[in-house]
């Protein structure tokens, strides 16, 4: 008769087998020490993800200024000049009022945007009622610094530049000096027979910027400037006045400070590091970085001042 093999004495010796093998997991220690490895990283990583998404949005507006200059040079191809930087003449019979179109309301049929100059009544004030105020208040990609932090209707990051409010070392300020630059206002006030009188201005020729295309600015950043201004609250239909939108011929500015990115003044200034970004009347870009000789940022911003530029660019 075959032994009897008992099944008690088997299934003991599975269960001590069982519960031999190790049951291992993190220690509090290790956890707290993954933790500051990961944190570690972190650290290391974010600076190069924030250099890397402000490089792409430098990028883009980049290409901004870019396509302003080409719409420029396609408007004084097509019209044999620059547009006004502001279009505020005001005749003296006192029937035209000031319009204050700007430049960048100008070049809008060269961006792809005809339809919107379509829109457009010239002939009223940039934001007058009954359809310049709705194409006021639109956001166009191509006016908008994407590395900007304020968002308003109508927002423009670049303005026009109009001439330079600071002199050369040395010297005093030209008494000229906004309409120094190549988007200056059509408007000019001068003293005849004991009054101010106010006469039309021609926009800039191309032959008048005597110190050379290459060397004369014609649009700068001018990011997150005040878009509210005389009390207005929303910058728009309660003043002709609307600060830094694309429709307004405020948005042309002096160049009026001796550095880039100065604080204190609604000037050239950005939100990348170091510098801001330009385009001149040849249509080529430049990143003016913050080191850029006084004297140079003064010079540029002319069209016609005879300045020398010894130390470049």
């Amino acid at each position: 008769m075959a032994p009897m093999i008992s099944m008690n004495a088997s299934s003991s010796s599975q269960c001590r087998s069982v519960a031999r093998i190790p049951r291992r997991g993190f220690t509090l220690v290790e956890l707290l020490v993954v933790i500051a490895i990961i944190g570690t990283l972190v650290s290391l990583l974010l600076p190069a993800v924030q250099s890397l998404r402000e490089s792409g949005r430098r990028t883009q507006c980049t290409n901004n200024v870019k396509q302003m200059g080409l719409a420029l040079a396609n408007y004084e191809s097509n019209k044999r000049r620059f547009p006004p930087g502001n279009d505020n003449f005001t005749e003296d019979d006192g029937q035209s009022l000031p319009r204050y179109h700007a430049w960048s309301s100008f070049i809008l049929p060269f961006l792809e945007q005809a339809n919107l100059a379509a829109s457009i009544d010239y002939k009223k004030e940039w934001n007058a009622p009954g359809g310049n105020d709705a194409a006021s208040d639109m956001v166009l990609g191509v006016y908008v610094c994407p590395s900007g932090i304020t968002s308003f209707p109508g927002k423009q990051d670049y303005g026009g530049v109009m001439g330079s409010a600071v002199p050369l070392t040395g010297k005093s300020v030209s008494p000229d000096w906004d309409h120094s630059g190549t988007l200056y206002g059509t408007d000019d006030m001068i003293e005849a027979s004991a009054k101010k009188v106010h006469r039309f201005r021609q926009p800039a020729e191309t032959h008048a910027i005597t110190d050379g295309l290459s060397t004369t600015l014609l649009v700068a950043e001018g990011v997150d400037r005040s878009h509210a201004e005389r009390g207005d609250a929303d910058g728009n239909t309660d003043s002709v006045i609307g600060g830094s939108r694309w429709a307004c011929g405020t948005n042309c500015f002096p160049h009026n400070s001796r550095v880039i990115n100065d604080p204190t003044v609604d000037g050239f200034r950005s939100r990348h590091p170091r510098g801001v970004n330009t385009v001149f009347a040849d249509g080529h870009v430049k990143f003016l970085t913050d080191s850029v000789d006084s004297d140079v940022l003064v010079s540029i911003c002319t069209k016609s001042g005879g300045e020398l530029i010894r130390n470049g660019l």
